[in-house]
C-alpha cells in the first residue's frame, strides 16, 4: 500500500510540475501575444500615417501639375502675342523704310 501511495504522490507531483510548466508557458505566450499586438498597433499606425502622407503627396503633385499646365498655356499665349508683336514690328519697319526711301527720292 505504501508503494501505491508513493507512486500516487510521484504522479501527483509530476502533474503539479507539468501544470506549473504549462502555466509558465501560457504566461510567456500571453506576454509575447501582448508584445505582438502592440507591434501590430504601431505598424498599423505607421501604415495609416504613410497612407496620409502619400495622399498629401498626390494632392501636391496634382496641384503642381495643374500649375504647370496653366503656366504652359500662358507660355503658349505669350508666344502667340510675341509672334504678333514681331509681325507688327516688321510691318512698321517696312513702312519706316518706305518713308525713308520716299524722302530720299524727294531730296
Amino acid at each position: 500500500m505504501e508503494s501505491n501511495v508513493i507512486n500516487l504522490q510521484d504522479k501527483i507531483q509530476k502533474l503539479i510540475d507539468q501544470y506549473t510548466l504549462a502555466t509558465k508557458k501560457v504566461e510567456e505566450l500571453e506576454e509575447k501575444n501582448r508584445q505582438l499586438a502592440e507591434e501590430n498597433s504601431q505598424l498599423i499606425a505607421q501604415i495609416q500615417t504613410s497612407g496620409k502622407a502619400t495622399g498629401e503627396q498626390e494632392k501636391k503633385y496634382k496641384t503642381l501639375q495643374e500649375e504647370y499646365n496653366t503656366l504652359e498655356n500662358r507660355y503658349k499665349e505669350l508666344q502667340k502675342i510675341l509672334a504678333g508683336l514681331e509681325s507688327v514690328a516688321e510691318g512698321a519697319i517696312k513702312k519706316i523704310d518706305g518713308l525713308f526711301a520716299s524722302s530720299e527720292k524727294e531730296i
